[in-house]
């Protein structure tokens, strides 16, 4: 999941940003949360600190009066501790652009607030965007993803992150159980048997993650997820599901 946070000081400002951004993602279905938004620069960078593995989207201001870091140092600490960190800068400092690349904070966008409300909603649609799609991209190339297709835009997660795929109630509608939500988009449980080879077809009705069930109960013919979740297995194919369960030694509790 990308993570989102912005530090404004002005509280109407913040709010707006807030309500843009939220808006976005949620419109959109993106992989993302808004994870943090204060008016305190060191509450950021008290959270990026604590935190590990970081790879976040920061929107900032230049100038912070009344607080011992300004936006420009902020984004140098968060540059510390998040090297693939998207920095947008929303400011009325056009005159600071030059001290961004001065300081080599490679940030994503510098947006001037006195272009007017509707030009900053659009351009911070525009980096969420792009922020997201450059997300998804890396990870694709860093570990195992799953892709799906929604409203003619192509979303990719990790792998990890999926648990089945189950058909709809509507005719080639799909329901995708993921660990934090659900999606339901367009297609069919036997195409995606064939675009997804690494998921296993226990059902008609269900393509599953081997690798994140918790336990199967043979007697039942049930498999269960860590969120309680449970699919129907058809006896057919119980037989080939334990031996590649066993074959792959995962850690599935076997009733």
């Amino acid at each position: 999941m990308l993570k989102t946070f912005i530090v404004e000081d002005d509280p109407e400002q913040l709010a707006t940003l807030k309500q843009t951004i939220t808006n976005h993602i949620m419109i959109n279905d993106f992989d993302m949360e808004l994870t943090l938004a204060t008016g305190q620069a060191q509450e950021l960078l008290d959270y990026v600190i604590d935190s590990q593995a970081m790879d976040g989207l920061y929107f900032l201001d230049i100038e912070y009066p009344g607080q011992d870091t300004n936006g420009l140092e902020l984004a140098t600490k968060i540059r510390e501790h998040d090297v693939n960190a998207r920095i947008v800068f929303v400011s009325t400092h056009s005159e600071m652009a030059f001290l961004t690349f001065e300081r080599r904070i490679e940030p994503l966008d510098f947006i001037v607030k006195d272009l007017g409300q509707a030009t900053v909603k659009a351009k911070v649609e525009t980096d969420i965007r792009v922020a997201y799609d450059r997300y998804t991209k890396q990870n694709v190339t860093s570990k195992a993803m799953f892709s799906y297709s929604k409203g003619g835009q192509l979303f990719n997660l990790p792998l990890e992150q999926v648990l089945f795929i189950e058909t709809g109630t509507s005719r080639n509608k799909l329901v995708l159980h993921l660990t934090e939500r659900l999606v339901q988009y367009n297609g069919k449980i036997s195409d995606e048997t064939v675009a997804h080879p690494e998921l296993f077809r226990v059902h008609k009705s269900f393509l599953v993650n081997p690798q994140m069930l918790v336990r199967v109960d043979k007697q039942q013919q049930l498999g269960y997820f860590e969120n309680g979740e449970s699919v129907d297995i058809a006896i057919r194919k119980m037989h080939d599901l334990l031996a590649l369960i066993k074959q792959s030694q995962w850690a599935v509790k076997l009733d």
